[in-house]
């Protein structure tokens, strides 16, 4: 659950850079040394035809001009400007109320997305998408361009990769919409749901915590609040609009609600720093992950990377709670 440390929009181990505007012409952006030599030697930045759409793209996935233009470090006025320009110029139209493409969808966008994928491709990049929960596995892995984390269902991530909008996503069980069959996987048309392991999520609070417990939409990730619910636990739902670390922490401290983490990989210190303790009484909450990726991407040097990252991280976070007689 990356929750505070978590620099968005960034390849990691990389510059960071901010994007120069105008209205009505393409941009560049520029890549700002670090002091590390082989960052400084190959930058990943979006190629300067495509600054517009990769704006268009962030605006996407952080829900708003504001959370954009934060993560990005520019202001809010130059991704409205970039927003009205694409969608003047590819006659795009709003669509509110849909889970993706709300700022509007046709094919020639769709074609500029999956270009703008190979071109990521190319760079030995990913743009990999993940809950709040998970976000932490990403964090310092070379060649994955973070995005805000979100927790969204498991047909969500879908078709955010489908529409080339992320080239992966790290996918719970939770997120599912029902309880797979033992040794099924969960199965969509042209994308691969690789295994990455099992983990246990703990319950975490303050001292003097009520038998509450603080989880993101039902709608988001169902069969936690179905484990949750199973053990007798009351539950509260974090709104979609407020998914920042911040104000996850800020309303389980104020209400006196526990929530789910990973403990182990979030780490001792996060918790000691948050004055977050482990319950006495944990229920079983084990999950699978998987990581989402498209079948034409899957043999490419960045997904094979970044798989095998993935599963060592995971493999080692298991260990450790087997360590510590968490069943998974």
């Amino acid at each position: 659950m990356g929750w505070l440390h978590s620099p968005l929009f960034r390849t990691n181990n990389q510059p960071k850079w901010r994007r120069c505007a105008e209205a009505a012409r393409s941009t560049i952006l520029h890549p700002v040394a670090r002091s590390n030599p082989a960052a400084r030697s190959t930058p990943y930045a979006p190629p300067t035809p495509l600054a517009d759409l990769h704006i268009l793209d962030y605006l996407e996935l952080a829900g708003s001009q504001y959370k954009a233009g934060r993560a990005l470090e520019m202001h809010q006025t130059t991704v409205c400007r970039s927003l009205q320009l694409m969608q003047h110029q590819f006659r795009l139209a709003n669509a509110p109320g849909s889970p993706i493409c709300r700022y509007g969808h046709n094919s020639c966008l769709r074609h500029l997305r999956l270009a703008y994928r190979e071109h990521r491709l190319m760079a030995e990049q990913l743009r990999i998408g993940s809950d709040v929960l998970h976000h932490a596995l990403l964090l310092a892995m070379a060649g994955v361009q973070e995005v805000p984390p979100r927790f969204r269902s498991a047909e969500h991530w879908v078709a955010l990769v489908q529409h080339g909008l992320l080239d992966g996503a790290i996918l719970s069980s939770f997120s599912l919409a029902k309880p797979l069959d033992p040794d099924q996987e969960p199965a969509w048309a042209g994308i691969a749901a690789v295994p990455l392991g099992s983990l246990g999520l703990q319950l975490v609070a303050q001292a003097g915590h009520r038998r509450s417990v603080l989880l993101p939409r039902q709608a988001a990730m169902p069969l936690l609040h179905q484990a949750l619910e199973g053990h007798g636990y009351d539950l509260e739902q974090q709104t979609a609009a407020c998914q920042e670390p911040e104000a996850w922490l800020k309303r389980a401290r104020d209400r006196r609600l526990a929530l789910p983490v990973c403990a182990e990989l979030l780490g001792r210190r996060w918790l000691q720093t948050h004055r977050l303790e482990l319950l006495d009484e944990q229920p079983p909450l084990n999950e699978q992950l998987w990581l989402l990726l498209p079948q034409a991407a899957l043999s490419s040097k960045a997904a094979r990377l970044c798989l095998r990252r993935l599963r060592h991280q995971v493999a080692k976070l298991k260990t450790m709670q087997d360590s510590h007689g968490i069943q998974t």
